[in-house]
């Protein structure tokens, strides 16, 4: 009986947990040194983002078109922040699952969500208007609570899964905003113990070791012949693990926690293989594209952890000779039809790929299997090259010239929106832009202070002519000013008073829309672009009247040169936005006196032309100019403007359309 339990003991160990032996990561990295990330003290105050407005602003500039999943707008429409904050707040009983009716409203909701949700509320604030007014109350919200209370503990089982990617996730969120949160000394101590308490938990647990195994590398792949085990020792688990103690290391100025996430880092590194493969999703089947999308995003983190500590990781080399780059460079091969081979070796193998076999792979991008998960969607390219920008700007000019800033990509379901998908909650583009931004306003201080220390007495000389300057511009603009708002003169021409020139130029800035023509209309159309006085914009002639001059700076306006017999006419149609709440009706009640030219009263017509003995048009305009001249003296000053605007409009409908 005894020789028989000796048996069963000894098979089921060889079977299972030696096949599951753990790797003391310490003892593996002491084999190779990265003298770059060797030995770092980390800063006593050390931030991600260097100003949290220049993050605003590339929001504002950048995002704020940018569309929300469904789920999301279901939950800002039905109390979402209670709904997640009562639900995530029973953490240690959630266990990961995504719905099958795939993030419909109703009794199931999942971590993922509430998670996503409370990013989108960061980033965006409202998400029903797309209000970029960033809302941190649900991430604070989740923050003290958990750090007040004996809440969030690793379990068994799938909240492994959750436990590192919530944390991860929290931890990228607060390195944004930790100090943006109005948070107190002691709330801010309070939640520092308790992520450095979470996040010193050790990846693997010896209970669930013989469900792992999944990540395994073959001998026949592994040249040092080093048993790398369990998916979450080496796949996205343990990237966001690694992402985790880096950042609260950094955060909390603990060097313990943060020299532990460069053990981490560096055991990663053995799984990038010397063709640029990250392995561990490489052989996930049908889904290694998918999967290795997350290098690029985890290692772009760590490409901007290690950028504020002014190391440029990307050249850094690792254990299989290659450089960080190279393997940035072999991910950005493996988005068309042809997958590399150096990719398809791996995937053959076929670990957790969820019924995804390697041979979807060998198709077409467009006719593989998608399933839910996504082999490749639309858009994945474009959204990792934002997320890893700084590497595509600085060694792929080719991809950056092509998609630049400005290039938006489609929004795509839940799990895509970069950067408010599964794994991520680090817009990377936006910290990118907005340290950039810094830095330069930064340089552009520092150089000013320099020039101002070396070169005062210039400065200041400087500065008393330019006062002079504006001075006498000043005095020319008014000058100009009092010209321009002076009535055009009619003057006689053989036998017809004509309307004199002026300086007063029509500048175009958009094609016209032009109308049919209709009795008395020789063209019409509604022009678009701004009035111009001695080549100057009006808005700038005289500040006291800017509220009115801005008008001709961005005009749009219905116009139609008019003709009846000997008679020309220019029509400034003033029904529409915004001269109606100025002219319509002093406008009707001056035609109802004086009698209307051609058009009707929604209709001011300034006469360009006529024979000098139609006594009844030349009454007519001076019964409407006297009219005008009689009212305040911002509508003195719009009819003005407009008289002295007719002859050039006249010339550019006659010459332009």
């Amino acid at each position: 009986m005894k020789f028989l339990l000796l048996t069963i003991f000894i098979f089921f160990n060889t079977s299972a947990f030696s096949y599951e032996k753990p790797i003391d990561k310490k003892e593996l990295v002491k084999h190779f040194t990265i003298k770059e990330i060797e030995n770092i003290q980390i800063p006593e105050e050390w931030s991600l983002v260097k100003d949290i407005k220049y993050y605003d602003e590339v929001i504002q500039d950048y995002y704020k078109d940018l569309g929300s999943p469904k789920i999301v707008r279901e939950l800002q429409a039905n109390e979402g922040d209670k709904q997640c904050f009562d639900h995530l707040k029973k953490f240690d009983s959630i266990l990961y699952k995504t719905s099958d009716e795939f993030f419909k409203m109703g009794t199931q909701l999942d971590w993922d969500s509430c998670i996503m949700y409370a990013k989108f509320r960061q980033f965006f604030g409202n998400t029903l208007n797309k209000i970029p007014d960033r809302n941190t109350d649900l991430l604070k919200n989740y923050l003290l609570y958990y750090s007040s209370t004996d809440s969030f503990n690793l379990q068994q089982g799938d909240n492994h899964y959750s436990y590192w990617k919530i944390l991860s996730m929290l931890a990228q969120m607060y390195a944004v905003e930790k100090n943006h949160l109005g948070l107190s000394d002691q709330e801010i101590k309070m939640i520092n113990e308790w992520f450095i308490s979470r996040a010193n938990v050790d990846l693997m647990d010896i209970k669930s070791q013989a469900k792992r195994g999944r990540c395994k590398i073959p001998e026949e792949y592994d040249e040092e012949e080093i048993l790398r085990t369990s998916t979450d020792d080496c796949g996205t688990i343990s990237n966001a693990h690694t992402v985790t103690r880096l950042l609260i290391g950094l955060i909390t100025n603990n060097q313990e926690l943060f020299d532990k996430g460069i053990i981490d880092l560096k055991y990663l590194m053995t799984f990038i293989d010397k063709d640029g493969v990250y392995v561990p999703y490489a052989y996930r089947g049908g889904l290694a594209i998918s999967y290795s999308k997350n290098f690029l995003f985890y290692f772009s983190v760590f490409a901007e952890i290690f950028h504020t500590l002014n190391i440029n990781f990307y050249e850094i080399t690792i254990p299989s000779g290659i450089k960080i780059k190279d393997a940035f460079d072999f991910h950005y091969t493996i988005w068309d039809d042809v997958v590399p081979e150096a990719i398809i070796k791996y995937a053959k193998l076929n670990f957790g790929n969820k019924t995804h076999d390697w041979t979807e792979l060998l198709k077409p991008k467009n006719e593989r299997k998608t399933d839910g998960l996504g082999i490749y969607l639309p858009g994945w390219k474009e959204a990792m090259i934002r997320q890893s920008i700084r590497y595509v700007q600085t060694y792929r000019k080719d991809i950056y010239k092509n998609f630049g800033d400005k290039v938006y990509r489609k929004t795509l379901g839940y799990r895509e929106q970069t950067p408010f998908g599964s794994n991520h909650a680090l817009n990377l583009h936006a910290v990118i832009r907005a340290n950039e931004r810094y830095e330069g306003n930064i340089s552009k201080i520092e150089k000013e202070k320099e020039i101002v220390s070396l070169n005062q007495k210039r400065l200041k000389e400087n500065a008393k002519k330019l006062k002079m300057e504006r001075q006498l511009q000043l005095e020319d603009q008014m000058e100009k000013f009092n010209e321009l708002i002076s009535l055009s003169k009619y003057i006689k021409k053989d036998q017809f008073l004509i309307i004199d020139n002026n300086q007063l130029n029509f500048i175009s800035t958009q094609n016209p829309i032009i109308k049919d023509n209709i009795e008395f209309e020789v063209k019409s159309a509604r022009i678009r672009g701004q009035l111009q006085y001695f080549n100057q914009n009006l808005k700038y002639f005289n500040p006291d009247k800017s509220n009115i001059l801005y008008h001709f700076d961005k005009l749009e306006l219905k116009t139609a040169f008019l003709k009846d017999g000997e008679t020309e006419a220019v029509g400034f149609f003033i029904s529409d936005p915004p001269f109606d709440k100025y002219l319509l009706d002093i406008n009707t009640k001056i035609v109802e006196k004086c009698g209307r030219l051609i058009k009707s009263n929604k209709w001011l017509v300034i006469l360009t032309k006529t024979n000098v003995n139609n006594k009844k048009i030349i009454n007519q305009q001076k019964c409407m100019r006297k009219n005008y001249l009689q009212e305040g003296e911002e509508i003195q000053l719009l009819y003005k403007i407009i008289s002295k605007s007719a002859l050039t409009v006249q010339s550019y409908l006659e010459n332009n359309l």
